[in-house]
């Protein structure tokens, strides 16, 4: 081996230990941050989720699954979409329930403000929820953040972000079995 293959051999080693350190120090972090959120979740709580402005596939799935699963363990749980979305996600069970904040603005702003936990899906920063932006901000809900999008904005306490996850539809179902309770999903 030459000098300059011993050189990037040995950088790319020492990248690598920083690598590992940084996802041993995160994964850290998630596990204490789970066991804070599961302690949180131990008692029913009022919930409000919200996906990005503008609602995908997967800021609808990832919504309703959560909601399903948070109602399942007793909570108080709505989703609230900034605004409407393709008719064609309108199939998915539980979209009935979702309260569209651009069509009843005073009715979402009192569940936002009265919300204990507000679980913010899809999205990394409070701009993309639109007009909702304002009033997610001065919440005094704690804020979790579930998205894999690059280079999250620190507005929430918890933040679960992985951008190697390809839709946070299945950060929901990671999500879930991190709190030890992968058993509540069923089929329907």
């Amino acid at each position: 081996m030459n000098f300059v293959s011993c050189k990037i051999t040995n950088s790319l080693l020492k990248t690598s230990l920083v690598i590992s350190k940084k996802l041993y120090l995160r994964m850290r972090m998630i596990k204490n941050d789970i066991l804070d959120i599961k302690q949180l979740l131990a008692t029913p709580k009022k919930v409000v989720i919200i996906p990005h402005k503008n609602p995908d596939g997967d800021a609808i799935g990832s919504t309703l699954g959560l909601y399903h699963y948070l109602k399942l363990k007793g909570h108080d749980a709505i989703v609230i979409s900034p605004n409407d979305y393709p008719e064609f996600l309108k199939w998915i069970p539980g979209e009935d329930s979702i309260l569209k904040y651009d069509e009843n603005i005073q009715k979402a702003t009192e569940l936002v403000q009265q919300a204990e936990l507000l679980f913010l899906l899809d999205f990394n920063t409070l701009h993309r929820t639109g007009n909702m932006e304002s009033i997610l901000e001065s919440s005094n809900a704690i804020k979790i953040m579930i998205d894999h999008h690059q280079q999250p904005d620190n507005f929430a306490k918890y933040v679960y972000s992985d951008a190697t996850i390809c839709s946070t539809s299945q950060m929901i179902y990671h999500f879930i079995e991190m709190l030890e309770d992968i058993n509540a999903i069923g089929k329907k």
